[in-house]
């Protein structure tokens, strides 16, 4: 049975868990308000409920005003599936999240308020996204139940994540909220265990007891990116994405910055490629993000980061844990393939990324798959 298989029945086995249905529940509140198809027509509808009392702030949290955009499911492994160049289990082996999309109907006041620049004010455009994400990290190996002590704990993280996005056509600003879920709560343990438990291929991780401990987590994340103006070269088009940002909180600590360069045919106008670690432009449908019904890109990616707290390896922030030597600067270069078709979006990526803590052997590989759609609900 392939891993993609195993993935999916994964994923059945998430939605019958205690845990995983809790920490849906602030996700399945917002979707059933905001997916909802108005009768006389979304956009009208929004554009007349904003207008309404522009100047007042409690527009902002009136979710009639919200119009659904985009569905997206990420998958991270450092599996043989998706990732391509090895077959491991160990640092950060797997993450996964289903994120949604809207559109938030600003009224013209708040746009005024909230907009990138000045500059064009037809331009301006912003979303809102809310998703659940789950993250899984583990020892070099997971046959000691017993892990030595400076190497990568145990640890898991879940997390409903909340963003608000502003853009125009150059410049892309991404603001972040994660709160979240450390040690058994976070469902790591269950996620792995049940894998191993199903498939007899898979070794069974056996020190999940000495796992970063329970805690409640809290954390920021702003970025901005910036798009050059397409080039054409050789009959494809091609833009260049810098970004910087950075991550505040009990989970992170960090500047971050990126250069991105993606070379392809009907390049959409989207700032970049959605990741589970990163985000995804809430700003623009997917359907509507390039004149023409497909694209398809190839793209290159390296980021360096500046670290000053990880709580994956530095340990948890009220509780005394495991942890490890952390790296003060870690870089990460990726490479995939995004393409489209209407409003469906399927991507691929490769990562490797240089060593996180001191007795880290070597680099860590990991591929990730991400899928999106535009529909209306």
């Amino acid at each position: 049975m392939n891993v993609c298989l195993r993935y999916h029945l994964l994923m059945i086995r998430l939605i019958r868990c205690d845990w995983f249905s809790i920490a849906c529940i602030p996700l399945v509140l917002c979707s059933t308000q905001l997916l909802a198809q108005p009768d006389e027509g979304v956009v009208a509808t929004a554009a007349e409920s904003v207008d309404q009392g522009s100047d007042s702030w409690t527009q902002i949290f009136n979710l009639k005003n919200y119009t659904f955009r985009d569905l997206t499911l990420y998958w991270d492994n450092d599996g043989t599936i998706p990732n391509f160049t090895d077959d491991t289990d160990r640092y950060y082996t797997n993450g996964n999240g289903i994120e949604l999309s809207f559109d938030p109907h600003l009224s013209q006041a708040f746009q005024s308020k909230f907009a990138i620049s000045d500059d064009n004010p037809e331009d301006q455009r912003f979303g809102v996204g809310v998703a659940i994400k789950q993250r899984i990290y583990t020892p070099q190996s997971i046959l000691s139940p017993n892990p030595p002590a400076r190497d990568h704990p145990y640890a898991g993280h879940l997390a409903l994540a909340l963003s608000f996005q502003r853009a125009d056509n150059n410049t892309h600003d991404h603001f972040g909220l994660d709160l979240g879920l450390t040690g058994h709560s976070s469902g790591a343990e269950g996620v792995q265990n049940w894998i191993h438990n199903i498939f007899p291929d898979e070794d069974d991780p056996v020190g999940w007891d000495t796992q970063l401990p329970g805690e409640p987590t809290i954390n920021f994340a702003f970025t901005r990116t910036w798009k050059s103006e397409a080039a054409n070269v050789g009959g494809l088009e091609m833009e260049i994405l810098p970004a910087l940002g950075f991550d505040l909180g009990t989970v992170s600590i960090a500047a971050r910055s990126s250069m991105t360069l993606r070379v392809g045919k009907n390049l959409p106008s989207d700032f970049g490629p959605a990741t589970l670690l990163g985000h995804k432009d809430h700003t623009v449908r997917v359907s509507e993000s390039s004149d023409s019904k497909w694209s398809i890109y190839a793209y290159a990616r390296l980021g360096v980061d500046a670290i000053a707290h990880d709580i994956f390896l530095d340990g948890t922030v009220f509780h005394d844990s495991r942890s490890a030597m952390r790296e003060p600067l870690v870089a990460t270069f990726s490479f995939g393939l995004i393409t489209r078709y209407k409003g469906l979006y399927l991507g691929w990526t490769q990562n490797t990324q240089t060593e996180r803590f001191e007795l880290q052997p070597d680099s860590q590989t990991w591929g990730s798959m991400v899928f999106g759609c535009s529909f209306d609900w």
